[in-house]
């Protein structure tokens, strides 16, 4: 969503082939009737895809513009450059890839979809799909326009046909590759977790603080997090010579080990201190009361209203 790049409009040749006969020696009015019913049968616009194998949209696209609630960003979308915002490549086996880097740090995150076309109003319609997104694509004009594909709020990502996607270039503290990051790995869980300047070492709502946050690292640059008993999947990548950085699709941790405690800042208010443990704690989350916000609530909590 960030920059304007000028493009040529390039104009599209629509080709229509009709099937049919006609047979030239009818020479009856009732055969120059039937000729005139095939002849407005021909002409009427099809409800069926003009290509139904999407050549059009086949190929590499890059956002460089969108427009979200009423706003039109041309430059940058959230501090972050417009190619952050979506990585499109629609290939010829009916899927197709999106390429997301909207977390604190930038790092990439890949959707898979699976596409097919359809005809809306006379033009072809490219629907993504997967289990969780659904996007509806179309061309005008040389460029693509991406919308939601189960509700609409008035989004739209503009997108540009490339070659090759833009590499973001983040400056690295050199050896990375040299350091060993082996104190960072097992299983660990909360002692203490700050939140908004509040500070909860007991309890989070009804759970032990040691159970409401888990983590368990893996050599191979995975690592799970339980946050109230619900698990996720993170990636985890040298970040400093002391510091690691955990990401999963929009959400990030910056990630310090010292004297034997993991520490964890998703560096907009919530901070996470942890002891390594052999194994996890027993404990029935089915047993305690569902009054304590659910895992996306604590993890992206909304901002308060003002009056």
């Amino acid at each position: 969503m960030k920059k304007i790049i000028c493009f040529c409009l390039s104009a599209f040749l629509i080709t229509g082939i009709f099937c049919g006969c006609s047979d030239k020696k009818k020479t009856n009015s009732s055969s120059k009737n039937e000729s005139a019913t095939v002849s407005a049968e021909t002409t009427t616009e099809s409800d069926e895809p003009i290509d139904n194998e999407g050549k059009q949209f086949l190929g590499k696209w890059e956002s460089y513009k969108a427009y979200v609630l009423g706003e039109e960003y041309e430059t940058e979308y959230a501090g972050y450059p417009l190619s952050a915002v979506a990585k499109l490549e629609v290939k010829d086996d009916k899927t197709a890839t999106m390429i997301v880097a909207l977390n604190p740090h930038g790092k990439e995150n890949t959707f898979n979809f699976s596409w097919h076309i359809e005809n809306i109003d006379g033009g072809d319609v490219l629907h993504l799909a997967s289990p969780t997104d659904f996007y509806d694509c179309t061309i005008k004009q040389g460029q693509m326009l991406m919308r939601y594909g189960d509700y609409d709020d008035g989004t739209i990502i503009y997108l540009m046909k490339t070659n090759q996607f833009t590499v973001i270039e983040r400056p690295t503290e050199p050896g990375l590759d040299k350091v060993d990051y082996s104190s960072f790995m097992g299983r660990w869980e909360a002692e203490e977790v700050t939140m908004e300047d509040t500070v909860y070492n007991d309890k989070l709502g009804e759970y032990p603080i040691n159970v409401a946050f888990r983590l368990e690292m893996f050599e191979d640059n995975n690592a799970v997090m339980s946050i109230i008993g619900e698990t996720s999947s993170y990636e985890w990548e040298p970040d400093k010579k002391d510091q690691l950085y955990m990401w999963r699709d929009y959400e990030g941790f910056t990630m310090k080990c010292t004297d034997g405690k993991l520490y964890l800042d998703d560096e907009k208010g919530m901070k996470i201190t942890l002891k390594q443990v052999e194994k996890f704690s027993e404990y029935d989350f089915n047993k305690t009361p569902e009054d304590i916000p659910d895992e996306d609530i604590i993890l992206n909590p909304e901002e308060e209203t003002t009056t």
